[in-house]
């Protein structure tokens, strides 16, 4: 059977968020959908709690960490063969409105110029479902790599609050739909980035290519990250591969204006940075934030230090 969707997880110690994830898409009133994922070489719970929870799901497994990059690459190739015409790919960590999947096909099957689609993601907050917006349209002056979210941290109280549709340069990696035959042309998310900053990489060879994308408002899911939870060592990884990867971006681009105002800004910045890493990831954060400068003007990709 050929389904209209395949919906793409990446699982890595992430087994507790599963439940939550897995009752959102049985609930979902679109049907004709199938999920992959792929274990990230974690501990066995979140494979395992995947397979109970959906047996008919189809669990790859590599024997490594691909990172949230690569793990993506590697079940578009397999998604490729599939004869879907839509891919969804999701976060682990996000709970889907039950119209999620109906309302983004709807949307992306009912106008053929439009490449890829996102949705409103507002925050989960513990256990509960807000109505703060996370995400929802985004804007990027690739060539500085900087990000404009008109819409983060507004209170989202009625359908006059929001455009119903808008054209935005980029999507967030949380959740969107993408057209797979788009993927036949270019290359999905570069996997030597590991994670953090593909959907840079990724939008900026998108609108090379001509491709259009825009968001949803009701196509609704909620984000369930923790940040009050983050330990140093998680806030470590993250700002590493955050500001190794921009680096990697603009020497990846030849975007050499970008580059270099991004190390004057990180250099004038530098006390107030240094004061905020030492606050959140003590001394071992600012060690990494060196190395992530370092290692991205040296061309080191894949899998960082941490």
């Amino acid at each position: 059977m050929v389904h209209e969707i395949i919906v793409q997880l990446v699982l890595y110690h992430d087994g507790h968020y599963l439940s939550g994830l897995i009752e959102s898409l049985k609930a979902q009133s679109f049907k004709n959908f199938h999920v992959v994922a792929l274990d990230n070489s974690s501990d066995d719970t979140a494979a395992k709690k995947f397979k109970a929870l959906w047996p008919d799901g189809e669990l790859f497994r590599t024997g490594k960490n691909l990172g949230y990059a690569g793990g993506h690459s590697f079940l578009i190739e397999r998604t490729l063969h599939s004869g879907a015409p839509f891919v969804v790919v999701l976060n682990t960590d996000v709970q889907l409105h039950p119209d999620f999947l109906s309302e983004l096909y709807a949307r992306m099957k009912n106008n053929h110029e439009l490449d890829a689609c996102g949705p409103l993601i507002l925050e989960g907050k513990g256990a509960s479902k807000s109505n703060i917006v996370q995400n929802y349209r985004l804007f990027m002056d690739f060539t500085r790599a900087r990000k404009f979210s008109p819409d983060a941290g507004k209170c989202f109280n009625g359908d006059e609050e929001l455009p119903f549709f808008a054209r935005t340069d980029y999507l967030s990696g949380v959740a969107f739909m993408i057209r797979t035959r788009v993927l036949r042309d270019i290359s999905f998310f570069d996997p030597t980035l590991f994670m953090y900053g593909e959907e840079r990489d990724f939008f900026y060879r998108f609108s090379k290519l001509g491709c259009k994308a825009g968001v949803l408002r009701n196509a609704v899911c909620w984000h369930f990250h923790d940040w009050s939870s983050q330990s140093k060592e998680g806030y470590q990884r993250e700002y590493y591969y955050l500001k190794r990867n921009k680096v990697l971006y603009f020497k990846k681009y030849r975007l050499s204006g970008g580059l270099i105002s991004f190390l004057i800004k990180e250099l004038v910045s530098l006390p107030f940075t240094a004061f905020w890493m030492f606050r959140k990831g003590g001394l071992k954060m600012l060690k990494f934030y060196v190395l992530a400068l370092w290692h991205g003007l040296k061309g080191r990709s894949g899998q960082g230090p941490l």
